[in-house]
């Protein structure tokens, strides 16, 4: 960050802390770079103050989250990481706006013992058993093999139990993958939420996530790669191709109303 721009980072990060109790750790007044460029800290205000608008304001964000620390660090090819109070953004590459609120969501969802993202599996019709998922895989009626996913279309792990924790989703997720599980689901589902037709940060990755699967078999997009996209079509295309009208959209919804009260 150029020395030009630390009174606006200190500014920033002053509002954080004071407005909705996020701490974002750096050493601002450091000659050496602080981890931080000013586009990324006010991608970072702005999509803390969309999730706090959805749930009410600030101090129901604050009440929701309690309180956050933000940090930038090395965490290898992950874009993010969270716990209940800590999210950790890949120090490797600027945080997007989508990874942003998809850690926080995380950091939502621990702070209450992860009982939102249980929640939400059993609202969908969902649920997790590691045997059985393996079970399926041995059983070749699976997308991935027995020890995992493997990079070929089609045998990505993205249907039903055929990943690493044995998640059986339900009723149309946004997408999938061998890594893809009931908290995972939750993060993605509030991101999709707050993003889905609402012109903001994260609006064009919403929508790109449901239009992926209008792709034909074996077609090679610049983000996702090559995969069979028409067969998953039914698996994560809404009716219409509008994500409001899917169960995780009245989830987040519903939640969110719950919460501001």
């Amino acid at each position: 960050m150029d020395k030009s721009d630390r009174p606006f980072a200190l500014e920033t990060v002053n509002q954080l802390r004071d407005n909705f109790r996020v701490e974002v750790r750096a050493d601002w007044e450091a000659e050496s770079e602080s981890g931080w460029s000013r586009d990324e800290l006010e991608r970072l205000h702005r999509n803390i103050n969309l999730m706090a608008t959805a749930m009410g304001g600030s101090d129901r964000f604050i009440t929701n989250l309690d309180h956050v620390t933000i940090q930038k660090d090395d965490i290898g090819s992950h874009g993010g990481e969270a716990l209940a109070h800590k999210v950790t953004l890949s120090a490797r590459r600027p945080a997007t706006a989508w990874t942003i609120v998809h850690e926080l969501a995380h950091a939502w969802d621990a702070k209450h013992g992860w009982r939102l993202s249980m929640a939400l599996e059993k609202y969908t019709g969902g649920f997790t058993h590691r045997t059985l998922g393996w079970l399926k895989r041995w059983l070749r009626s699976g997308d991935a093999g027995v020890s995992g996913a493997e990079k070929t279309p089609g045998r990505f792990g993205r249907l039903p139990g055929c990943n690493a924790a044995g998640y059986f989703y339900a009723r149309q997720p946004s997408g999938s993958n061998w890594n893809f599980n009931r908290k995972e689901d939750f993060a993605e589902s509030v991101a999709m939420y707050l993003g889905w037709q609402n012109g903001n940060d994260l609006s064009a990755w919403a929508e790109l996530r449901i239009n992926l699967y209008l792709l034909p078999n074996g077609a090679q997009h610049e983000r996702f790669g090559t995969d069979n996209w028409a067969d998953y079509k039914k698996y994560f295309y809404p009716e219409n191709g509008d994500y409001s009208q899917t169960l995780r959209w009245k989830f987040v919804d519903e939640l969110l109303k719950q919460h501001r009260v």
